[in-house]
This record gives C-alpha cells, sequence and structure tokens, in this order.
C-alpha cells in the first residue's frame, strides 16, 4: 500500500524526484572525490613518514667542520651498539676515521716509487656519505657498491694515483703506522682525487687495530632518524648528546649536531595544510547541501500541507506521516546515489566500502535535514490548515 502510494507520488511529481535525486547526486560525487583525494593525502604522508630520509651531521661547535673531529667512543656506542640510548631513534650510522700517515706496498716497476708510498687511510662503513661533503664522485667495479663497506670483508676504493699500486691479484696491501698493522684489502672501485687516498672497509680495519690494544677514535659520524614520527622526541634525545654542552665529550673542542629535516618540515607542512583545508571544504559542503535539502524539502512539503491535513484529519499518526515523507526522499536518495555510483564506476571508479561509508553518513544528514523540514512545514493545528486553504 505505501510503496504503491510512493510510485504514485514519483510519478505526480517527477520535477520534485529530479530536484532531489539531483542533488543527492552532485552532493555524493562531490563527497567520495572528497574523500578520494583524503586517502591520497594520507598515503603520500605516511610515504613522507616512511621514506624521506632525515640526515643528521654530528660538525664542530660553530658546525662548519664535520671531519677530523674528537667524537669519543661513548659517542660510538650510544648509537651503534644496542642497549645506547640513542639506537632505537637512529639507523644507517656513518663512520668515518681518518689516517694522514699510512703507506701501501707498491711493485718495484711502478712509477710511485720504490717499497712504499704515502697514503691517507679513511675508514668506513659508507663511502658515499663522504661524498657530498668532498664532492667527490665513487666508480666502483661492476657488482660492488658502497653497501660492501658495511660487511666484514676487506675491501677499499683507491685514488686514481694508487691505480699502479693494485697487485695481479687486484688487492692492495695497506700499513697503517700509528698502530703498527697492515692489511691486504681487495680493490671494488676508485675515488677521483689529486692526492693519494685509500677508503678502507670500517669493520675489518677496526678489529685488526684493536688487536694490537689501540682503540680508533671516529673523526665523522652521521645518521638518519629511524621513525620520522618520532623526529621532536629523537630531536630532544640527540640535543643532549651533540651540542656544545654535551655530557659525553671530554675533549676541549666541543661538537655540535646538524639536523637536515627542513625539506621534511616543509614536506609536511604542505600535507597538513593541504588535509586541514580539505577537511573544511568537507565540512562546507555537508554544511551547504544541509541546508539545500532542507530548503527544498520545506518548499515541497509546505506544498503538500493540505494533503498532509486531510491525512492527518482522517487518522493518520503524525508518526506515520513522518515515515510516509521520509520513505519518499529516501527513495530519492537511493535514485540519486545510484545514478551517481553507476556513472562513477561507467568513468572507470568504483567507490571503495570507506567511501560509501561516508555517503551513508551523508544519508543521515539529509534525513534528518528532510525530518526537520517536514515538522516545521505540518506545525500547526488541523483545522487551521484546512480553513487556510479554502
Amino acid at each position: 500500500m505505501l510503496l504503491s502510494y510512493m510510485s504514485k507520488r514519483l510519478r505526480r511529481h517527477m520535477s520534485e524526484t529530479i530536484v532531489s535525486a539531483a542533488i543527492v547526486l552532485v552532493v555524493v560525487v562531490v563527497l567520495i572525490g572528497l574523500h578520494a583525494e583524503r586517502v591520497d593525502l594520507l598515503a603520500e604522508m605516511d610515504r613522507t613518514y616512511e621514506e624521506m630520509e632525515i640526515r643528521c651531521r654530528v660538525t664542530s661547535a660553530n658546525g662548519l667542520g664535520e671531519i677530523d673531529l674528537p667524537i669519543t667512543e661513548d659517542y660510538v656506542a650510544t648509537v651503534c651498539e644496542k642497549g645506547g640510548l640513542l639506537y632505537p631513534y637512529v639507523k644507517d650510522v656513518f663512520l668515518l676515521e681518518t689516517y694522514k700517515n699510512a703507506e701501501v706496498t707498491v711493485p718495484p716497476d711502478s712509477m710511485l716509487g720504490i717499497g712504499t708510498a704515502t697514503v691517507a687511510l679513511h675508514m668506513t662503513n659508507d663511502p658515499d656519505s663522504y661524498a657530498p661533503t668532498r664532492e667527490a664522485e665513487f666508480h666502483y667495479t661492476d657488482g660492488y657498491s658502497a653497501a660492501d663497506f658495511a660487511r666484514a670483508e676487506p675491501v677499499c676504493l683507491i685514488s686514481n694515483g694508487l691505480e699502479e699500486a693494485v697487485a695481479e691479484d687486484g688487492t692492495v696491501t695497506v700499513y697503517v703506522i700509528r698502530g703498527g698493522v697492515s692489511m691486504k684489502m681487495k680493490v671494488i672501485g676508485t675515488y677521483e682525487d689529486d692526492e693519494n687516498t685509500v677508503f678502507g672497509a670500517w669493520q675489518p680495519l677496526n678489529e685488526l687495530i684493536a688487536t694490537v690494544g689501540w682503540e680508533p677514535s671516529v673523526g665523522s659520524m652521521a645518521f638518519t632518524v629511524a621513525d620520522n614520527r618520532q623526529l621532536d622526541l629523537t630531536k630532544s634525545l640527540l640535543r643532549d648528546f651533540f651540542v656544545p654542552a654535551s655530557r659525553l665529550n671530554n675533549n676541549s673542542e666541543l661538537l655540535g649536531l646538524i639536523v637536515d629535516d627542513s625539506l621534511f618540515t616543509d614536506t609536511m607542512t604542505v600535507l597538513e595544510r593541504s588535509m586541514s583545508l580539505l577537511n573544511v571544504v568537507r565540512t562546507v559542503v555537508f554544511v551547504l547541501s544541509f541546508g539545500v535539502i532542507f530548503l527544498v524539502a520545506y518548499l515541497n512539503i509546505r506544498a503538500r500541507r493540505l494533503e498532509l491535513a486531510v491525512m492527518r484529519s482522517l487518522g493518520t499518526r503524525r508518526r506515520a506521516l513522518y515515515s510516509e515523507v521520509l520513505g519518499e526522499y529516501m527513495l530519492f536518495f537511493l535514485v540519486g546515489a545510484a545514478l551517481a555510483t553507476a556513472g562513477m564506476a561507467l568513468a572507470g571508479t568504483v567507490p571503495s566500502m570507506s567511501q560509501m561509508k561516508t555517503v551513508g553518513g551523508f544519508m543521515l544528514y539529509y534525513l534528518f535535514g528532510v525530518l526537520l523540514a517536514v515538522v516545521q512545514a505540518t506545525s500547526g493545528k488541523i483545522m487551521q490548515i484546512l480553513k487556510g486553504k479554502e
């Protein structure tokens, strides 16, 4: 009975059906689009948190020097060893120690001289981290990369002027004068430098030097933030250790720290502002759509006041009356939402479950606006409405 009456109403008042369904169609399309944009923004924020590198560089107290610093063993343990205070908050630690007076063994027929050649030896676990500081360019042999310096194999890079020091088996033998130890290292690439320099893998050289009871000191250190979501906490902890008032450094020369987070901060600021703007637009769409729906429903229902008053005079309960009107507008909503969904599907965009939940939330606002309109439009005494129409 009710469905029959509603179908007649739809046919009898086609313009009302079209207007109401069109409003729903437009709002549903806009809301789904805004929801998709919000999902994209959240995904971009997650990618920024997960993938953008925030690099921290230990410097001199004035922030100008990054090489040959008095970085004590306590600093290294704090970031590199499990149990260290900063260990959970940093990753990809770069260490560099320089020995300016080392030697490499050279063949007798070499142009470098007889027996040995003086070199500067850099012990590191990641030579590529050194490159931006010195504007260096490393050329690796096929199959090798900077990652090999983080392993236990004794490998090295040599300056292009030391190529004649490479033995037939592809190695060079480096002698550390201060420690009094020597190590044969496999050459996996060259380094463009006017001076004789060698980059050797940190771990094997460090272990070898430790066998003579001499603990090397790190001259350069950098690392990246492990979790960008904890940037503020990480910076606070770092500040306690790598500032001029550092509590670990017992040397006369004090240290500082540069956190290169400007790109991350700028990117997140743009994304957060976009998210805030999107939320404002979404709220405005809800408010405007609520107002339009209320106005359209109020005008349509007010035009039917006599019809509704007659129904009430014949004994129709107010609750049943409201249910009938809400049922009609619910049908309008379903028609508009179905058309919007079908149109987007034809365009190649199938709404997700979360997007449909947003549409469901809008439906509640829609029905609430209609309910307010029908209450407002049908308020008053039945006889006064009937007489007023006469």
